[in-house]
């Protein structure tokens, strides 16, 4: 877990006095109600046990009968911009976070959700690509200009760095380019400041950081235009430099259920037999934070890529690493895709 279990925590059969303890302990007038499993039950708060002392509840009694368990939260992937305005809806100062298995993962307080400092770290958004699978929506407008509730996807995704405290942007063109550009000028009417690169040949996912590497003198964030994901920018960002990364790489867990039984062979021999395995994997999801030390390896005017990059940087004995985003993202890239994204945004980034 992300917090402390003792500190915030308490068993679903504790008594009234235990839990107040707890709550004296962790100073935010309540606690959290879990079972054996870990799983988030329910709520109960200093007032909730002053209630129920009134109606004559020995402190030594169960809570069973005293915490609340019609509770709010949120899940993982909700975006913390909507757990905020959640909680300032709601009148609330924090919210529990669960996963699909109803665990108890997180827990968000207001005040430190509620501001972010400002950075001057770089936000680089590849935007150039010709969204050939998105076709026919994409014969008008550039893919990160498609439209996912009632904003471009571009637009989104300047606005979930912007609530993280990033102001600085750059964003790679190509294909229709100058849609975007009309459309988001310097980024003044955003509050942000945005500059662009305009590419005369395909580059890949990284070749056209190499036109203004001197901008980078910190590390610096890297992500596609076509991924809307609830990240928290200002974690990755801080996990990336406390484990003394050159490059993260954001990944997403993948699986794949084999619905047969799986043999373990060595030539004609049966080793091991695996019924109905479940694989996991790591995938690319298409975000990076990259030190300012490696750019050196990128190809001037040629197709580079981010695979090219973190290839590199492991060959020259520099740090890649990962960070594990367990909030929402989805990649863009095909029209079932595009659809979903235009459902999901109003489940886990709008009220």
């Amino acid at each position: 877990m992300k917090f402390s279990i003792d500190k915030y925590c308490i068993g679903a059969s504790s008594t009234i006095k235990e839990a107040m303890v707890v709550i004296d302990k962790n100073l935010t007038g309540g606690a959290l109600v879990v079972n054996e499993n870990n799983e988030l039950v329910g709520t109960i708060t200093d007032g909730d046990i002053r209630r129920a002392i009134l109606k004559e509840a020995s402190i030594n009694d169960s809570i069973e009968n005293t915490y609340f368990k019609n509770f709010k939260f949120v899940t993982e992937e909700h975006s913390k911009k909507k757990a905020k305005e959640y909680m300032l809806s709601n009148k609330i100062r924090q919210v529990p976070v669960i996963d699909k298995d109803k665990k108890l993962i997180d827990l968000y307080f207001l005040d430190d959700i509620i501001s972010y400092e400002k950075k001057d770290n770089y936000v680089f958004i590849l935007a150039g690509g010709l969204g050939t699978r998105l076709r026919p929506l994409t014969e008008t407008v550039p893919k990160p200009m498609l439209t996912v509730g009632d904003k471009p996807i571009l637009e989104l995704i300047i606005e979930q760095f912007k609530e993280y405290g990033f102001r600085n942007f750059i964003i790679s063109l190509n294909y229709k380019g100058e849609i975007i550009e009309d459309y988001f000028k310097n980024g003044s009417e955003f509050g942000v400041k945005i500059e662009y690169i305009k590419e005369t040949k395909k580059l890949g996912t990284a070749g056209s950081i190499a036109l203004v590497k001197e901008k980078f003198t910190k590390p610096f964030i890297v992500i596609n235009g076509d991924i809307l994901t609830g990240i928290d920018f200002e974690k990755f960002l801080n996990h990336h430099i406390k484990n003394n990364f050159n490059i993260t790489v954001g990944v997403r867990n993948y699986e794949i259920n084999v619905p047969y039984g799986v043999l373990v062979t060595d030539n004609m021999l049966i080793e091991s037999l695996e019924e109905k395995p479940t694989y996991k994997f790591h995938i690319n999801g298409g975000v990076y934070v990259v030190n300012p030390e490696i750019v050196k390896y990128i190809k001037e005017d040629e197709v580079y890529n981010m695979t090219d990059l973190i290839e590199d940087a492991m060959n020259n004995d520099y740090t890649s690493g990962i960070y594990e985003i367990t909030e929402y993202w989805k990649d863009i890239g095909q029209i079932e895709d595009y659809r979903k994204a235009n459902t999901d945004i109003h489940k886990f980034f709008k009220i």
